[in-house]
């Protein structure tokens, strides 16, 4: 093997200028991804100058190294390289949603391949220092000052955290992120926290209407605080809660996942809240449904408030790439000592394999995503509310859209995510069932069109998303459209839509 520089792709012949927003946008998203792309080919890069940098370390320490292996690990490294740039390439001069899916699809298999690669050599727990055998392929871990343990720390969880502190817009002199291995790990790993630092026999946690439903289950059953869920979204009655309460804790989401999609008011919640409590008061936000959405000064600290920031990174902060779970947490920087704690304790950490998997991207191209998805699902919003089919079979819900009660709230966000629900006004037809003879017309009108448009769980892909959603508090399951990062095939979804539910309510 021999030593490959590689400086990272660039788009020598940008886009051709469009005169559409729409083409504009498409754009700007196809110059994103190949961004993406090249990081991810760079890496690939990397990887195989680490194979030859360990090779030449072994031969030169006297150690046992199967030299035909990591050529084997080498060549399959460098032709996944090829095959991400090339399409880059493609990108870069067809941005459309077939080639931006294709893309999707390499970048996927790049980063699988990285994380092959990279970890078909390493040691969960490598060894410091040897004769003859070997156990390790980071040579960083000869003599490390750090315990070589998984579970305690690695090297690519630092770039993973940095990336997602960014993402967050927070400063590491005031914030830090502790990654996890999914979004309920990161619950869990502010559950532990608060157990042993925050929470005390007989305190009051104040919630609002709706959490998301594992977590409002774990919280629910802890057996020595008292849970008081508020009777409604509005911040007059939290306050009010809480002020009558007095509560130690306080949780909510700024977007509830269900059909309404209520939110609250978290800038009005928190400032308050600093009035209106007597104790200092740790307030936990689960912003996973508008991912980087809040302004950075929101979760500030004080002697008043503290906050906590959790959210799911399998979703939109893994570009939708669904390759592996992941979670982030966000705190007081002077917390990172008890939070690195209790994630080693709990075993919550993000391994090394998803570290790999997790992509490559600058902040602000994420931030372009997400204001992308978000532009996207409020002009789906807009057009099935004005569809007469559509509004003769049930309502559309998303925050943004006129008569919905939380418009100012939804105002203090800089989005409010890619998610439309609706639900029908015959309450029969609100069931699984139904849905599903729905989303059958619909596939096949997409298909038949050439509309990108896939059926399950979850949300934060490119592609747009549709399912059955199920809240987990008692209401029937409602319809749940992910508008995803195809901004040229908005309006056919929507008349495609408008369609089928004319065409089931014949």
């Amino acid at each position: 093997m021999s030593e490959h520089a590689f400086a990272g792709l660039r788009v020598a012949d940008p886009p051709p200028p469009w005169h559409s927003t729409v083409d504009t946008v498409a754009a700007e998203r196809g110059v994103d991804l190949a961004d993406h792309l090249a990081r991810c080919s760079a890496e690939l890069h990397l990887v195989h100058h680490e194979l030859d940098e360990y090779l030449q370390y072994c031969r030169r320490e006297h150690l046992l190294v199967a030299d035909e292996l990591l050529s084997d690990l080498a060549h399959a490294a460098l032709v996944a390289a090829t095959r991400v740039d090339t399409q880059a390439c493609r990108l870069a001069h067809a941005p459309g949603p077939d080639c931006l899916a294709l893309a999707e699809s390499v970048l996927r298999f790049g980063l699988a391949t990285l994380a092959y690669t990279r970890g078909a050599m390493e040691w969960c727990s490598p060894s410091y220092a040897q004769a003859h055998a070997v156990q390790f392929f980071a040579i960083r871990a000869q003599n490390s000052p750090t315990v070589n343990y998984e579970r305690y720390e690695h090297h690519a969880l630092h770039r993973v955290e940095s990336q997602l502190l960014a993402m967050l817009d927070l400063s590491p002199d005031t914030h830090a992120v502790s990654a996890t291995s999914s979004g309920v790990a990161a619950y869990s790993l502010i559950e532990s926290f608060l157990l042993r630092k925050r929470l005390r026999p007989g305190d009051i946690v104040l919630t609002a209407p709706y959490l998301y439903f594992e977590a409002g289950e774990q919280l629910g059953t802890l057996p020595f605080v008292r849970v008081k869920q508020s009777d409604d979204y509005d911040v007059a009655t939290l306050l009010a809660d809480a002020e009558r309460l007095q509560p130690r804790c306080v949780f909510v989401d700024p977007i509830a996942n269900t059909a309404a999609q209520r939110m609250v008011d978290i800038p009005a919640l928190l400032a308050g809240l600093r009035a209106v409590v007597r104790e200092r008061t740790t307030v936990v936000i689960d912003g996973t449904m508008v991912s980087a959405g809040l302004p950075p000064e929101l979760l500030t600290s004080d002697d008043r408030v503290e906050v906590l920031y959790y959210e799911s990174c399998s979703k939109y902060a893994q570009l939708g790439l669904d390759s592996g779970m992941a979670g982030l947490v966000a705190y007081p920087v002077g917390l990172r000592d008890a939070f690195a704690r209790q994630r080693r304790n709990t075993g919550t950490i993000l391994y090394r394999h998803g570290t790999e998997l997790f992509p490559r991207y600058h902040p602000a191209s994420y931030r372009r995503r997400m204001a992308r998805i978000a532009a996207n699902a409020l002009r789906m919003a807009m057009l099935l509310h004005a569809d007469p089919r559509v509004r003769v079979a049930g309502r559309v819900h998303h925050p943004c859209l006129p008569g919905h009660p939380d418009a100012t709230a939804a105002a203090g966000l800089r989005h409010t995510g890619g998610c439309v629900t609706f639900t029908c006004h015959d309450p029969a037809r609100n069931t699984r069932a139904s849905w599903d003879e729905l989303f059958h017309r619909i596939l096949t009108r997409a298909a038949a069109e050439g509309v990108h448009l896939t059926k399950g769980p979850s949300f934060g892909y490119g592609a747009p998303r549709v399912s059955a959603a199920d809240a987990f508090d008692g209401e029937p399951p409602f319809l749940r459209l992910y508008v995803g990062d195809r901004g040229e095939q908005v309006a056919a979804l929507a008349d495609i839509i408008g369609a089928a539910l004319a065409e089931s309510f014949e």
